[in-house]
């Protein structure tokens, strides 16, 4: 008997000390995902001259890029991330310089998930090849044939 109410008030002077702490109170916790979109949009929706400083490239035609990757099935939107957002980091990364612990943090992911994305997009953008560069053929043109500054360097 004499154990059970030691344990017992033991129990309630851990309760009692428990509550009389100090804690700091905790922060409201971040919406990522509308903060992911809000980010997006404003890159998007600010106008070209920012959209340009930020992804280098106009909203239209990071669309066409979006339908051009999804049409030949090179890329697709994922649960948890869209097409337009993977492109958008892929190219904040290669034309801002951005390290892909800075883009993390502006995103709200994991640096192994920027990482991911990141590999995902580049290799579709080097598949893009095939549809976008032709092959010259063997002719070189009478321009650089007949001019001696440049035939020897464009030789076929």
């Amino acid at each position: 008997m004499r154990a059970a109410v030691t344990m017992i008030a033991t129990g309630v002077a851990i309760i009692e000390q428990e509550r009389n702490k100090n804690y700091i109170p905790r922060e409201q916790c971040i919406n990522a995902i509308a903060q992911r979109k809000f980010y997006i949009d404003s890159i998007l929706n600010r106008g070209d001259i920012y959209c340009i400083e930020q992804i280098r490239m106009k909203p239209i035609v990071l669309y066409n890029l979006c339908d051009v990757l999804a049409s030949c099935n090179l890329l697709r939107s994922t649960q948890n991330v869209s097409i337009r957002g993977q492109i958008i980091v892929f190219l904040q990364i290669v034309g801002q310089n951005q390290r892909f612990c800075f883009i993390s943090g502006i995103y709200y992911r994991s640096v192994e998930t920027i990482h991911h994305y990141f590999k995902i997009v580049l290799k579709a953008v080097l598949k893009l090849y095939k549809h976008l560069i032709k092959d010259p053929g063997d002719t070189v043109p009478a321009k650089i044939m007949n001019n001696r500054r440049f035939y020897p360097y464009f030789k076929v």
